[in-house]
């Protein structure tokens, strides 16, 4: 009886690894220079969706008809891969500027429920759109309160915010961008900004989702973690920011080893900094960004050839020594992010005329094909 016992024990036993090994399958894992899911390469065809969870609440601004319409019209453009924000932070002196709402965190390790259930329901969504996902887990910019409202937090001061559009009073407000940058870098070494930070990655890593009762650390459809939207290098806190990226990457991969991480660099600072920010062994998805209005390459109000011409050029530059440096890292390198403005000139030449749906697209047009042949 003892034998029958034991031998019915171990059928299960076998069954169950090799459903494991099934299921491993189903995650995206790097091999070298590329990427593979289900034994098959895997090619990222992505869109930031950062709204995802804001849009996913079955309350207040939540709107899952239009979520499901989106999800339905990037699939049938062959997206199979979304990038979305598990993180936005309030501020402790009332509504700022420019900030999504609600935030997911109102204060250090008190959480919006409702935003929570908003991430579980688009991650259940994902599977029947045969996509996956890029989460990220932080943002350096201040739109979802990001680093810099940790600092904030931390030292009980008000954020310097750098020039930028106030949406609700349609004025532009703010000061001295290096100012902002300073102020920001200070999350990279601020002991309590760092212990909420990390609190917030092993209460995202470790949650069940309220929907499919799977943990996400085990969910195949989650392709990769992302430390943060755009970590700045900053001269004077290279050795802070590297250290910041190595600790966050080994606690994300103990936490979930089955999953790939990426810093989320914009890679925009020369081949030491590409290198000191995906150099970690915990790293395995090298991240770039292009955006040639927002790096000066672009004059928005120029009709003619010239400008979009040298944006292309640079273009074509950054993305063949992104993929050299991280052929020498053999790691593979994912283009997350890149953009372009509508026509600014002519009768959209105002200041905010470039973001109307009816101007046109001229410049962006060839600027999607070069990056696309590329």
């Amino acid at each position: 009886m003892n034998i029958i016992a034991f031998l019915l024990c171990v059928v299960p036993i076998w069954a169950q690894q090799k459903v494991m090994t099934a299921q491993n399958a189903q995650f995206v894992t790097a091999h070298n220079t590329h990427l593979e899911r289900n034994h098959h390469t895997f090619v990222v065809r992505g869109a930031n969706y950062w709204q995802a969870m804001n849009l996913g609440m079955s309350s207040g601004p939540g709107n899952r008809s239009r979520v499901l319409h989106d999800l339905q019209q990037l699939s049938s453009m062959g997206i199979n891969t979304l990038r979305i924000l598990a993180a936005s932070e309030a501020s402790q002196f009332g509504q700022a500027p420019d900030r999504i709402r609600p935030e997911l965190t109102q204060s250090p390790g008190i959480y919006n429920n409702d935003v929570w259930e908003g991430l579980d329901w688009i991650l259940a969504q994902l599977p029947h759109f045969n996509m996956t996902a890029c989460i990220s887990v932080g943002n350096f910019w201040t739109w979802s309160g990001g680093a810099p409202q940790y600092v904030s937090w931390a030292t009980s001061t008000r954020i310097p915010y750098p020039v930028q559009w106030d949406h609700k009073h349609k004025v532009f407000s703010g000061g001295d961008y290096d100012e902002f940058l300073t102020y920001t870098a200070h999350f990279y070494n601020n002991t309590h900004a760092q212990k909420w930070y990390r609190t917030h990655i092993r209460r995202v890593l470790t949650r069940t989702n309220s929907v499919t009762n799977v943990p996400y650390r085990r969910d195949p459809n989650i392709m990769a973690w992302e430390l943060m939207n755009e970590p700045q290098y900053i001269r004077g806190y290279e050795l802070e920011l590297a250290k910041w990226i190595d600790d966050s990457a080994r606690l994300v991969h103990a936490l979930a080893p089955m999953h790939l991480v990426t810093s989320g660099a914009e890679s925009k600072n020369g081949a030491h900094a590409f290198k000191l920010m995906h150099a970690s062994p915990y790293v395995t998805l090298a991240s770039c960004h292009f955006w040639p209005l927002n790096w000066g390459y672009y004059n928005a109000t120029d009709p003619t050839i010239h400008s979009i011409q040298e944006s292309i050029s640079k273009m074509q530059v950054f993305v063949r020594n992104n993929a050299q440096w991280t052929c020498e890292l053999n790691k593979p390198t994912v283009l997350f992010e890149f953009g372009l403005m509508r026509d600014n000139w002519g009768k959209w030449g105002g200041p905010l005329d470039a973001y109307n749906p009816r101007a046109p697209v001229t410049h962006r047009d060839m600027f999607y094909q070069a990056v696309y042949k590329e």
